[in-house]
């Protein structure tokens, strides 16, 4: 029993090295898993189709359906797109890229003196142009700027404008199911604010300090049940008293010292989620889990009493290990290449037996329940 045990586990010397069918690590050198291979973490990674090196400069290969991107910032990009073809940019000086965080077809020179990107506007793309960004500019639907003096800006359902931003500003709003409604707002910051639409009328003093918020619904509320009396939001001041009586949120928050959340369905109004915070996020009581930051962690599947124990259930193995430095939840790369170091203590349980390992494997027993 004892070679059988002894062949199935993970061969290790120390922390330094370990083998097993589908890893391998020489700590902190080099460690590979599955597509992942690491070399000095977090200097280098590379993956089936992407490397990276100290965060800084990144390769990625799409295939012969999307191609290539290389980047080394900010300074440097440049790759290929099926579609956009061949791309490339020197920053600031000029660049072109078919896709970089929510822009598409972004293009500079001379950034900020000028840039053109598009976004998308449900089956349309607005194009924007940028000089001296971001005190110019103009879009394909009429919007312009010349901040922080005057803009228009016009979104699906509304159209906003300001004048010395943020001073004064002030919209108009059409009428659609998925929002308050048709309507207006102004603000005169920091002195006064109000809104008035079909489904909502707020009034605001010293915003965002204090504000009055009232939802008009049809008479029904969560779950259907009907209400004589309207939803609605109290910020008396601003960040630290905050009442809501929302469609889809109940919240009372007294920051930083308590908050009470409970979320609810849009489709059908019942409840989804809850939450209670003391210190502002020391501890956090969920439905199903329990949090006091960094020191424990709890729930049906996990449990961590930072920084000695944590203990993690995986369909019907739970595996447990002593210590547990990391004070937030399993990181992959950490645990590949760095956690070993100060992992004293392991344990795989079943319904039937615990194996158990102590000193990176030097002391291995089985327990059978």
């Amino acid at each position: 029993m004892l070679s059988s045990l002894l062949l199935a586990a993970t061969f290790q010397i120390g922390p330094f090295y370990e083998q097993r069918p589908d890893y391998f690590a020489l700590r902190p050198i080099v460690s590979h898993e599955a597509e992942v291979t690491d070399v000095l973490w977090p200097v280098f990674t590379s993956h089936r189709d992407w490397w990276r090196f100290c965060y800084i400069v990144n390769y990625q290969n799409h295939g012969a359906k999307d191609g290539y991107q290389f980047s080394l910032l900010p300074i440097w990009f440049n790759g290929e797109d099926k579609e956009k073809g061949s791309y490339a940019g020197l920053f600031p000086i000029y660049g072109r890229h078919p896709h970089i965080m929510l822009l598409n077809d972004f293009e500079f020179a001379l950034w900020p003196l000028w840039m053109r990107y598009k976004m998308p506007r449900g089956r349309d793309r607005l194009e924007t142009n940028a000089v001296l960004f971001p005190f110019i500019s103009w879009r394909s639907d009429g919007a312009w700027s010349f901040w922080p003096f005057y803009g228009l800006n016009h979104q699906r359902e509304s159209d906003h404008q300001y004048a010395l931003w943020p001073i004064v500003t002030w919209a108009k709003y059409r009428a659609d199911r998925d929002t308050a409604g048709a309507g207006y707002s102004w603000m005169v910051w920091p002195l006064y604010g109000k809104v008035k639409r079909e489904r909502e009328r707020q009034t605001m003093y010293l915003p965002p300090f204090f504000s009055y918020t009232k939802i008009i619904t049809d008479g029904k509320g969560r779950g259907g049940v009907m209400r004589s009396y309207p939803f609605v939001r109290l910020r008396c001041p601003w960040p630290f008293l905050e009442l809501e009586d929302m469609p889809q949120r109940i919240r009372i928050s007294f920051w930083p010292f308590y908050e009470s959340v409970e979320n609810y369905s849009y489709k059908d109004g019942s409840r989804v989620s809850g939450v209670k915070r003391f210190g502002w996020k020391l501890v956090e009581i969920y439905d199903d889990e329990t949090r006091v930051f960094p020191f424990w962690a709890s729930s049906k599947n996990f449990t961590r009493v930072w920084p000695f124990w944590e203990s993690e259930v995986d369909g019907e193995i739970t595996r447990s290990k002593c210590l547990s430095l990391m004070p937030i939840r399993w990181d992959p790369a950490v645990e590949r290449n760095w956690s070993k170091f100060w992992t004293f203590y392991e344990s795989e349980s079943t319904k039937a037996y615990t194996n158990h390992s102590l000193f990176w494997g030097l002391i291995r027993w089985r327990t059978d329940k």
